[in-house]
């Protein structure tokens, strides 16, 4: 019987001990950050449409219900090994915004990669607002 317990004992053992190690891997796969970057964004849904050349701030401009806005973002992975960006936007503007959450990028690769912002035919007029922040990871 003792004989048994220890058995029972051991494999409990092994098992915390592999999901204590599988949490951790997981966990430090996403703490570390290399860079960590915040856009202010906005965008104003009215009756007319206008534009917006600010290079520092995704600034969608003006749209009308149904239409959208691009804006271009340009990336650059200046580390000898590849990396991931991953996106998230905060506020009330997303809502509204298309992108896509993870992009990987090699070793001193560059890429220009889009945002959108799209007004849909039963959205209220007004200006909305967030950031989108950026985080960049290692890819492990």
């Amino acid at each position: 019987m003792e004989r048994k317990n220890k058995k029972h004992f051991l494999v409990l053992l092994l098992l915390a001990i592999s999901l204590l190690l599988f949490f951790l891997a997981f966990f430090i796969r996403f703490l570390v950050v290399l860079e960590k970057k915040e856009i202010p964004v906005t965008l104003e849904i009215g009756g007319r449409s206008g534009f917006d050349t600010n290079t520092t701030a995704l600034t969608f401009g003006a749209i009308t219900i149904g239409s959208t806005s691009q804006r271009y973002l340009n990336l650059e992975n200046s580390y000898p090994f590849p990396i991931n960006f991953y996106f998230y936007a905060k506020g009330d503007v997303k809502k509204f915004l298309i992108f896509d959450k993870i992009v990987r990028l090699e070793g001193g690769e560059n890429k220009t990669i889009d945002i959108k912002a799209k007004a849909p035919d039963n959205e209220s007029f007004g200006n909305y607002s967030g950031k989108m922040i950026i985080f960049i990871k290692k890819d492990i």
